[in-house]
């Protein structure tokens, strides 16, 4: 699918919460029984979106005044950490995710992070390769409470 026109991207607002969930749960539905563990994003409400609100900056991607797509910019210690990244699977493919994370690099370098990390599942080979494509670099391999195999892959782009 050919890239379109590109997405409007903001902050989401408190009285968003509830359309960012609906948002996950459409993106990550796909996953449901797929992953071992199941994937957290499925368990998102209204309020711990406004809780990540409150802690961070979470951003919309809007095409035609429709939320697309969104992802959650959260400053840490030594990193900045994006996570939900999520697209509605009607716009996949027509670079929401890209803008996305473009906008979530401005961000953390707002928050004074020179590092932006991501979590990906290792099972999602396609996910690890758009951010590789994106200029992150794979890490640590992580185990999720309770597993003794590693699940998941920190991935990480220095921001210059």
């Amino acid at each position: 699918m050919p890239e379109s026109k590109p997405p409007e991207i903001r902050p989401a607002r408190a009285e968003e919460a509830e359309a960012v969930v609906t948002l996950i749960h459409r993106a990550f539905g796909q996953y449901r029984g797929q992953l071992q563990p199941d994937s957290s994003a499925l368990s998102e409400t209204a309020e711990s979106i406004r809780s990540l609100m409150a802690s961070g900056t979470i951003l919309v991607a809007l095409q035609d005044g429709r939320m697309v797509g969104c992802v959650s910019v959260q400053r840490k210690p030594e990193f900045a950490y994006a996570g939900r990244l999520a697209v509605d699977p009607s716009a996949r493919g027509t670079g929401v995710g890209r803008a996305l994370m473009g906008n979530a690099e401005s961000v953390a370098r707002q928050m004074g992070a020179r590092r932006l990390r991501v979590d990906v599942r290792l099972a999602l080979a396609e996910n690890r390769a758009f951010f590789q494509s994106l200029g992150f670099a794979e890490g640590v391999w992580r185990c999720h409470p309770g597993f003794a195999h590693p699940t998941y892959v920190e991935l990480e782009k220095i921001l210059v």
